[in-house]
């Protein structure tokens, strides 16, 4: 019996990390993760972004009526700066 090979996980386009990117850069004064998941970009690729540095993320307890809410802000470093305008 022959073993099927694993298939590989899909890999993002780069489309959607730029996308993030421009999204990010547009909010100075930080973008908050709900604001990227209502343009349906996908919490890996955000993750993907700050371990390589393109992004960082600062993630926070709020109090609301209901309770504690976490919430995380990211905003765009130099790099990711750099990258944005390397590829316009």
């Amino acid at each position: 019996m022959r073993r099927q090979p694993k298939e590989k996980p899909p890999r993002r386009t780069p489309d959607v990390r730029r996308r993030a990117l421009k999204i990010i850069a547009a909010h100075p004064g930080g973008c908050t993760e709900a604001i990227l998941a209502a343009q349906n970009i996908p919490a890996d690729v955000l993750i993907e972004l700050v371990s390589s540095g393109l992004v960082m993320a600062r993630s926070e307890l709020l109090d609301d009526e209901d309770g504690a809410v976490e919430a995380t802000t990211l905003w765009i470093t130099a790099a990711g700066e750099w990258v944005l305008a390397a590829q316009m």
